[in-house]
């Protein structure tokens, strides 16, 4: 059972401001997209045998605390790694189902799915790279490929979102590569 669960300051801010920003009441349907992707997660980890200590609630999303006296594998982690995005894209395919009444969920969760699928730390598929090459390299070059990665990413991602912005496009995917970078100052703190 999980011991606490806790909202930085961060993720209350991005929250209200996520709120206040909502004219069109999207807001619920990505709080149940990222329900369904963190609760992917947690089955996975219980049903590998895991426990969960504490879940907390950043503004980069959500993190789960494992009990280390219950160690997942190296397999076993990758796949509640993998289960959040799986969870996001069988919500989708469901809501898909639905028909026209299901096309703002299915979209928000099939983009939460894939968005975290991007080999870049923190995301789900910059872990599972990481538990990848952490079983062929030591876990130093492991994680330095996975920097290397993750910062050629996030400044594509970014370059190409001013490219879009300066002609006159959305400025979300500068946003998001901008936010990446800005995650990869606590890559040090990757585990082994």
């Amino acid at each position: 059972m999980v011991r606490g669960v806790t909202c930085t300051p961060g993720f209350l801010l991005l929250g209200a401001v996520l709120a206040l920003l909502d004219g069109e009441g999207v807001l619920p349907w990505a709080l149940l997209a990222a329900a369904v992707h963190e609760l992917g997660h947690y089955v996975a980890v219980r049903l590998l045998g895991g426990t969960v200590k504490e879940i907390r609630l950043t503004i980069s999303g959500g993190e789960m605390v494992l009990d280390r006296r219950r160690p997942l594998t190296y397999a076993g982690e990758l796949a509640a790694v993998l289960a959040g995005p799986g969870a996001s894209l069988a919500l989708a395919w469901g809501a898909l189902r639905l028909g026209e009444p299901g096309w703002l969920p299915a979209g928000l969760s099939l983009c939460l799915g894939w968005f975290n699928l991007l080999p870049v730390w923190p995301l789900d598929g910059g872990r599972a790279l990481l538990m990848i090459l952490s079983g062929f390299l030591p876990h130093d070059r492991a994680t330095a490929g996975v920097q290397l990665c993750s910062l050629a990413l996030g400044t594509g991602l970014l370059a190409g979102g001013v490219s879009i912005l300066a002609k006159g496009g959305g400025a979300t995917l500068a946003l998001m590569g901008g936010w990446l970078l800005c995650c990869q100052i606590g890559m040090g703190k990757m585990e082994k």
